[in-house]
């Protein structure tokens, strides 16, 4: 079986993605956990309000 070669699984997983990348990543939701939202930030130079 080849890895892009048309089965039901590849299309339920191109579906999945079409509809994660344009409900979630468009809008800027967070997907990882959230302890990497800081990870390797600089956090004293951020303005705090």
């Amino acid at each position: 079986m080849g890895l892009l070669k048309d089965t039901e699984m590849n299309h339920i997983s191109k579906l999945l993605f079409k509809w994660a990348y344009f409900n979630l990543l468009l809008c800027g939701t967070w997907l990882g956990p959230p302890a990497m939202q800081k990870a390797g930030k600089r956090l004293s130079m951020i303005k705090k309000k």
